[in-house]
């Protein structure tokens, strides 16, 4: 089962607000979710509630990023200290992963 950090829309109508929330990358928009990391108002620009010692658990335990999860947890500064030493985000297919860094030998 692949996990997702990504974002569920809730509010009232013309007023959306999202959760940043891990989910089964099968589950629909408004689905069931394993767990909340926080709540967004796009109207506003503000993150309302971000725990970061959650984002840190589940970006460690490999959980992918959709894009927009991703531009509002580095505009918060999170993802700097959520993700391990010595690995680094990378772009896989449409989400972002944690992957190894990898260190290129010059021969000369």
């Amino acid at each position: 089962m692949a996990v997702r950090i990504r974002l569920s829309k809730f509010g009232r109508r013309h007023h959306p607000i999202y959760r940043i929330v891990v989910m089964d990358s099968r589950s629909p928009r408004e689905g069931n979710y394993i767990d909340i990391l926080g709540t967004y108002d796009p109207k506003r620009k503000l993150l309302i509630e971000l725990k970061e010692d959650k984002v840190k658990h589940w970006v460690a335990q490999g959980a992918e990023i959709a894009d927009r999860a991703k531009a509002i947890l580095s505009q918060a500064g999170v993802l700097k200290n959520a993700v391990p030493e010595g690995y680094e985000l990378r772009k896989s297919g449409d989400y972002w992963t944690i992957k190894k860094k990898t260190t290129k030998e010059v021969h000369s």
